[in-house]
């Protein structure tokens, strides 16, 4: 009974990884197709734009972690959009949405998403400074789900999808796959989730461009709200096919000391480097139809903040609460001073409506 319910799902992993060659270790930023990390939902862009593990049902959850789909959200509607990044001087705002269902055939569980990233238009020109046309930009990614309780305390699941990307005259599309794992206790409250994201190849590359990796993540995060307490902390531990996380670590301060010379920066410690895998959040509950979120990415806020005045980026912030049958969740992120990251997420079973 042990090796069937966990050593399978590790043994998939392991031989999935050697199956894609495009599996190599990428960070943020390295890889193509930004849309297979982007938070969809509002939650998980206050915790620090992760959610693994986590005990509540919502449909938009399950694209974060596809054993996240169970029973209880079949049937169900979700929707979330926002901006990742505010237009300014001209330049058109980074929007994004997407929507889910969570269905069942034959009393297997089944999901979709459909996610997209609007870059906006932007002014093309030519080599030589010249304006030629607008060019937009943009990308869209598409999965099918599946997921099966395997013990009382166990959900596994997968799923597999397409993205699809258009910027300017350039287009590439890639297939990949997502494995992923709950272990929950409502008991004590624990929830533990692992996930493999991004197993997969870039079939149609860019034009005059080379064949990129996708990015490749290995993610395990944790939920606990303790009985008595009116909270719930979630941890993700994530980027874990690659130790070391920091880029700027050899490269110049900018700063010049007493004697003239160019400051460089030191290395990254053994402890920096680990909490920069780190992404914590919690949820002050205030009854059943509401709560107060709040979430820090630690690599976010040593990549995207600045030595003076960093404000508050890496920090994030929500709410969520229940309006008549609709479940709407705020979220925001800081992802350096002055530029935030907002989602509005709206979910919805049809048939509550129709329920007294």
């Amino acid at each position: 009974m042990f090796q069937k319910i966990f050593l399978r799902p590790f043994i998939l992993v392991f031989f999935g990884g050697s199956l894609f060659p495009s599996a190599n270790a990428q960070i943020g930023g390295t890889g193509i197709f930004a849309n297979l990390d982007a938070p969809m939902s509002a939650r998980s862009l206050a915790w620090g734009g992760y959610l693994i593990a986590q005990p509540q049902t919502d449909i938009q959850y399950a694209v974060h972690n596809p054993a996240l789909l169970n029973e209880s959200i079949v049937n169900q509607y979700g929707a979330s959009y926002g901006t990742l990044i505010g237009g300014s001087n001209g330049v058109s705002p980074v929007r994004h949405g997407g929507a889910g269902y969570a269905f069942k055939i034959k009393k297997q569980l089944f999901s979709f998403h459909a996610q997209y990233i609007d870059y906006g238009t932007m002014k093309g020109y030519d080599e030589g400074g010249n304006y030629q046309t607008d060019i937009i930009a943009n990308e869209l990614k598409f999965t099918i789900g599946y997921a099966k309780k395997v013990h009382k305390h166990l959900n596994l699941g997968a799923q597999t999808g397409l993205a699809y990307s258009v910027l300017g005259p350039y287009v590439s599309n890639g297939v990949f796959l997502n494995l992923g794992a709950l272990y929950s206790r409502s008991d004590t409250g624990v929830q533990v989730g692992m996930v493999v994201k991004n197993l997969g190849y870039q079939v149609v590359v860019y034009k005059n461009g080379e064949r990129e990796s996708l990015p490749f993540n290995i993610q395990i995060g944790a939920s606990y709200k303790p009985v008595h307490m009116p909270f719930r902390f979630h941890a993700v531990l994530h980027n874990l096919q690659r130790w070391d996380l920091t880029f700027n670590q050899y490269l110049s301060s900018g700063n010049i000391d007493l004697s003239g010379q160019e400051i460089n920066n030191g290395p990254a410690n053994f402890l920096e480097k680990g909490f920069r895998h780190l992404a914590i959040g919690g949820e002050l509950v205030l009854g059943k139809n509401m709560g107060i979120l709040f979430g820090y990415n630690h690599q976010r806020r040593v990549e995207m903040s600045p030595e003076i005045r960093p404000g508050l980026a890496g920090f994030g912030w929500g709410i969520k609460f229940k309006v008549w049958k609709y479940h709407l969740t705020y979220g925001s992120a800081s992802l350096f001073p002055g530029q935030n990251a907002n989602t509005l997420s709206l979910t919805l079973i049809p048939q509550s409506l129709f329920t007294k």
